[in-house]
């Protein structure tokens, strides 16, 4: 489990170990460039950059890499990656390829896990922490079962010891197989314990990574939830995409047979919905929605059009505000007729304790009327200011000149720190240089706001509404934005109550959406990092790029015919197929056979000086299949179709355009191994009444009568009940009750 050459606990940096910026790691130029392949550039990014630790990881090498948080150099975050060589793994086929739909990608010979480990287990090696700090997996699913437990619920299968790479309280973990294609499996921000980063600054660092290393296709599966929301729902109402979406992650492949166009489409009826629309909706049915809805709008000092444009509005409003609201002021606050704790609430929607405000209980001596004045007069001085800031005297000085009692200037800027008035939120703070206090206007969705001439007040769209001076903290503003999850996205109320036929469509986009967790990026791995940024695709690149596949040749197929039993037939018409055959070829081989023909694997990139002859072609592509994929690890390149003809002396110059896609011919493929495609050799059927053909990473039960799976849920097995020990499909139930009548 674990092996040492020197005390393990010791985790001091050495002396040739360096250390870079977290954030600005894998920027362009750091700490280098690398636009080969990726099964090269990690091997020269390990070798030039980490340090190799001096213990295994469950007897896989590691290598380490620190990143200083911050300028002070006194807080590291360290970076540690692992070298997985499949044929000594315990999983030595990927679940998460076969989520994404790449079971037909063939089994890559390593995977690279790069992790930053779990708060628990600080500065200990990983090779240290493995065996206590993994917990019980499910050996079947791989699923993480609790400690208490001893069987796996959904597979009733004993429950085996974990994997240090199983821990799903990493800060990061991500994984990258040699072929360039790879999943992002955990991220974990400061909700989960993180104490120097965010989960937006990990996926940034990682994102970079990716890039840097010419990776070529990275999924994730997004579970993210802020609380107990599930935050792509919420995300994908307010932005139009879920959370990864700002680094380029999009649909990547849909559960219950969801496809691209349905996801789009759902998106579009929930964010589009006229919020004028649905406060109809809600009439008589909960008033608290329609309160949330009028408080916002009133807020907000513009006119929210749409159920997107709220949730976005209160997402972004919470973000700039202080967890509470200020409760030491003798302002105001604006009653809305609802009770915020949603306690005591009788049959039309509002508490029986009401927030009732009055300006004659302020304890202060100026009048309400007077108090706007002041405000109104303060948030026009930082209209009007050129600064971004403006010093707390400027404020005053300016202001004086309308309002001439400095005890009440005085008492309304002591007031006005982080406050939300009319459209616009007062920042207060002091300058850390000057240590003055300045003040700041900003709009509620983060602009800043522009400067206006004296003559222009009362112009602009933001202007103040005397009538609106809101105190409103990030802990209500939390709690309206999951109300209005709860009763309007969620479960949208009025479809209950059956008023519409037409709002029943409401829930089934959530549920899509909610269906929807496999995102996809393409990172464009087979080019340069400057080509897939530039918007034409084009570069100064001077090497000759070339995406290779495998052609087995036909006295090949013939002699794995000749020594293949029947168990193996299908799995011969699978390898041809996949590595590009002749469809003719295939065609005899598979005749006879009901075999399920899995699409080609991805090519392989091949990138050779730009003076390079057929004869460095051929060894290079021969090297790269050998070096990538298990099944060829003994293959034997043999010809080049496209260059018959041509002498291995010949440069490819004139021959082969680079970008161009070719076939080679060659044997040595283990076609009788078991470890072939990524999702496995099993050749189970899926066939489930939603029209999923393939597993898609939810819940599935098996037919007992046909051996045919299908999901739990399409099965009306919900996701809280355990799997029955007998089960039957409805077309084996159907065909069960009709022989017994």
């Amino acid at each position: 489990m674990f092996k040492s050459m020197e005390n393990p606990a010791s985790r001091k940096r050495r002396r040739n170990e360096r250390a870079f910026s977290f954030h600005t790691f894998g920027d362009p130029g750091c700490p280098s460039d690398y636009d080969g392949p990726f099964r090269d550039n990690v091997r020269a990014f390990l070798q030039n950059t980490a340090e190799r630790e001096l213990y295994d990881v469950e007897g896989r090498p590691a290598w380490s890499i620190v990143l200083q948080v911050d300028d002070s150099h006194t807080t590291q975050i360290t970076l540690v990656v692992v070298e997985e060589d499949i044929q000594n793994s315990r999983h030595p086929h990927c679940d998460h390829c076969r989520c994404i739909g790449w079971s037909h990608h063939l089994v890559s010979n390593r995977r690279y896990h790069f992790i930053i480990p779990a708060p628990e287990i600080g500065d200990r090696p990983l090779g240290v922490v493995a065996g206590a700090a993994s917990g019980k997996v499910c050996p079947n699913c791989h699923d993480p079962i609790a400690l208490s437990a001893y069987t796996c619920l959904t597979c009733n299968v004993e429950a085996v010891q974990g994997s240090i790479l199983d821990l799903q309280s990493h800060l990061l973990h991500g994984v990258l197989h040699c072929n360039g294609f790879g999943h992002l499996l955990c991220v974990n921000g400061r909700e989960k314990g993180s104490r120097l980063a965010s989960g937006r600054e990990i996926v940034d660092l990682w994102d970079r990574l990716c890039a840097m290393l010419r990776a070529r296709k990275v999924s994730v599966e997004d579970l993210a939830k802020k609380r107990t929301l599930e935050f792509r729902l919420l995300h994908c109402v307010a932005y139009g995409d879920s959370w990864f979406g700002r680094w380029g992650y999009k649909f990547g492949h849909g559960s219950f047979g969801i496809t691209q166009q349905m996801y789009a489409k759902a998106i579009e009826a929930i964010r589009g919905m006229p919020l004028n629309v649905m406060v109809q909706h809600f009439e008589g049915v909960d008033q608290d929605v329609i309160s949330v809805v009028s408080m916002y709008q009133r807020i907000s000092g513009q006119a929210l059009q749409t159920v997107g444009d709220l949730v976005r509005f209160m997402m972004e409003l919470k973000a700039r505000l202080p967890l509470h609201p200020t409760t030491n002021t003798s302002f105001p606050r604006i009653s809305f007729s609802r009770d915020h704790d949603r306690k005591g609430a009788n049959s039309n929607g509002s508490g029986s304790g009401n927030n009732n405000s009055s300006g004659s209980e302020m304890p202060c001596r100026w009048s309400v009327k007077r108090l706007e004045l002041a405000t109104q007069v303060i948030v026009e001085a930082l209209k009007n200011c050129e600064k971004k800031w403006m010093p707390r005297q400027d404020v005053r000085d300016a202001a004086r000149v309308y309002i001439g009692d400095t005890g009440l200037l005085d008492f309304v800027l002591k007031s006005l720190g982080n406050r939300v008035v009319g459209g616009h939120v007062v920042r207060r703070a002091v300058n850390p240089i000057t240590k003055v206090l300045e003040y700041s206007l900003e709009d509620v969705n983060g602009g800043a706001i522009p400067s206006h001439g004296v003559g222009n007040r009362g112009d602009s769209k933001g202007d103040l509404d005397s009538s609106t001076v809101c105190e409103v903290g990030r802990a209500e503003v939390l709690r309206d934005i999951a109300y209005i999850y709860r009763h309007v996205l969620e479960c949208y109320k009025p479809a209950r109550r059956g008023l519409k036929n037409v709002l029943t469509a409401i829930p089934t986009a959530a549920r899509i959406i909610l269906d929807t967790k496999q995102m996809m990026k393409d990172y464009r791995g087979e080019l340069t990092r400057k080509c897939a940024n530039t918007e034409w695709g084009m570069d100064d690149d001077e090497m000759l790029r070339v995406m290779c596949t495998v052609e087995v040749k036909e006295e090949d197929i013939q002699l794995m015919l000749h020594q293949a039993d029947d168990g193996l037939l299908d799995d011969v018409l699978d390898v041809l197929l996949s590595s590009g055959s002749s469809a003719s070829t295939a065609s005899s081989v598979g005749s006879g056979t009901n075999s399920s023909k899995r699409s080609p694997p991805p090519a392989e990139l091949i990138v050779l000086p730009p003076h390079a002859s057929v004869s460095e072609l051929k060894r290079e592509a021969e090297r790269a299949f050998r070096d990538t994929y298990f099944i060829m690890r003994e293959f034997k390149l043999e010809g080049v179709p496209s260059l018959e003809g041509v002498d291995d002396d010949d440069l490819l110059f004139g021959n082969i355009e680079s970008g161009s896609h070719i076939v080679v011919q060659g044997s040595g493929v283990d076609v009788g191994s078991d470890l072939r495609y990524e999702g496995g050799s099993d050749n189970w059927v899926v066939d489930c009444p939603c029209g999923t053909k393939d597993d898609d990473g939810e819940r599935m039960i098996a037919c007992d009568v046909c051996e045919v799976w299908q999901h739990t849920r399409c099965g009306n097995i919900a996701d809280s009940d355990a799997i029955p020990q007998r089960f039957l499909c409805s077309n084996c139930s159907i065909g069960f009750f009709k022989a017994m009548l």
